[in-house]
């Protein structure tokens, strides 16, 4: 079940915040959560998997974490293709 826009918006703001603030490893659940969320929207794998590998050098973390949020957000604010075929159907 992917997350929906009114709590993955608000989290991904707050992930911003402790990482700016302690690092790629001041919140490994949200982090997590966000990985998830990323895999079932499609954002590439390897960017993802490289946000959560704590084997990964910090900079390239954040680089991958950032490329992985924008994405998520772009994602999850774009229709659908079902919601638009919904919407182009004639009332009859």
């Amino acid at each position: 079940m992917i997350t929906d826009t009114q709590t993955m918006s608000p989290r991904i703001s707050e992930l911003d915040y402790a990482l700016e603030v302690g690092g790629i490893a001041a919140d490994p659940v949200n982090l997590l959560l966000l990985a998830h969320t990323a895999t079932e929207l499609g954002v590439d794998d390897l960017l993802v998997s490289v946000m959560v590998d704590e084997n990964e050098p910090e900079v390239a973390r954040m680089r991958a974490y950032a490329r992985v949020a924008v994405q998520v957000s772009n994602r999850m604010h774009k229709p659908s293709a079902a919601r638009i075929e919904r919407e182009l159907q004639p009332a009859c």
